[in-house]
């Protein structure tokens, strides 16, 4: 009986033809096919396939070029290949934070690189081991499932880019990425192998699929080294041009000037105020107060041009403070940064991080120091 082909990955079509070089120097065979989505929009991704036995050992060869936790991220020096990565998951959600993500590309004249996770019962049911048992039932099973996700990709993709509209679509260069893997951890390791510049992801509402969703998102925010921006199901979709007002808890930490100053540029040249609070402690708020006085005198030094505003927020309900603020001004943005060692890690244990991303209407874009 021929053995059948199986699909282990779509890449843009430069990176696939980089995998079938090293599948190739380790003696698997691979064949290389075209795909063309949605009238050509997608006609330079490419479907990487194996012989089915071949699976355990082209497995680890895709892990070293999309990223693993083992391996040391990429110098990215050429402009063309620093980018925002997207992960999705078909869901309206994803739809918003891609269109958002669009956005904050075409600002900073980089590329969108959109990742899509799988479980694939072949690859995900077997050891990489010598030992490879055959079950004829898994090779229906993957070929379902590797449909079902080129067939949602299609129609996510054919619908946000008609969404967005073709001279806007067009405006950004966009990579797209179909894996079998687990979100979570393909996310973080693709984002450090390649040095993404931002990870923005949609977030859902109350339903399992959307806890899922969440939680997904709660462990990219915390293990991320790079800037995490989530974007809520209910946030409202505005453009970049249209905010006005950001949100940066403060700890009072030297990092925070690092962070002002990565936040400012994302959102330059446009006219947004920045209101730096600090949720301090009902006693001792004199000390407090004045390290917000000094921290807006620096910042107003630097950023003349720059419209600043700090506050002093009173009580030992963190998220509660920041989310009346929130309301009370209209901020479009809430940004922080996390330390595990000072107040702004209390949002990030399993709790807070959950009551977070479920909670707030916000769009909330994380640093890490």
């Amino acid at each position: 009986m021929e053995e059948k082909l199986v699909t282990i990955v779509v890449l843009p079509y430069s990176k696939a033809h980089i995998l079938k070089t090293r599948l190739e120097a380790k003696k698997i065979d691979c064949v290389l096919e075209n795909l063309n989505w949605v009238g050509g929009t997608i006609s330079y991704s490419t479907s990487v396939k194996v012989l089915e036995k071949d699976v355990p050992k082209a497995m680890p060869v895709l892990d070293n070029l999309l990223g693993t936790k083992a391996t040391s991220p990429e110098p990215v020096q050429d402009k063309k290949e620093r980018h925002v990565l997207v992960p999705i998951d078909f869901s309206l959600n994803s739809e918003k934070a891609g269109k958002m993500a669009y956005n904050i590309a075409s600002h900073l004249g980089i590329k969108i690189v959109f990742l899509h996770c799988y479980i694939n019962p072949l690859i995900h049911s077997i050891p990489f081991s010598d030992v490879y048992a055959y079950d004829p039932t898994l090779l229906v099973k993957m070929e379902y499932a590797e449909k079902d996700a080129n067939k949602q990709f299609e129609q996510f993709i054919g619908k946000l880019s008609k969404s967005l509209g073709k001279e806007k679509w067009n405006e950004v260069a966009s990579e797209f990425i179909i894996k079998s893997g687990y979100p979570d951890e393909d996310i973080l390791a693709y984002a450090e192998k390649h040095q993404s510049q931002l990870i923005v992801m949609g977030r859902g509402g109350t339903s399992d699929v959307a806890e899922t969703v969440g939680s997904v998102a709660v462990y990219v925010i915390y293990n991320a080294r790079v800037p995490v921006l989530v974007v809520p199901e209910y946030s409202k979709t505005k453009e970049l041009k249209d905010f006005s007002k950001v949100l940066y808890a403060t700890n009072f930490d030297e990092k925070d000037f690092v962070v002002v100053d990565k936040l400012l540029e994302l959102l330059k040249p446009f006219d947004v105020k920045l209101l730096c609070a600090h949720v301090g402690q009902p006693k001792g708020n004199g000390w407090d107060l004045a390290r917000l006085e000094g921290m807006k005198d620096i910042l107003q030094k630097k950023y003349e041009k720059k419209d600043f505003e700090c506050k002093l927020l009173m009580g030992n309900d963190v998220l509660g403070a920041l989310q009346k603020v929130i309301d009370e001004e209209k901020v479009d943005i809430l940004s922080l940064t996390t330390h595990k060692r000072n107040m702004i890690s209390r949002l990030f244990n399993p709790s807070f991080a959950r009551e977070m991303v479920f909670h707030t209407k916000t769009p909330l874009l994380v640093f890490h120091a």
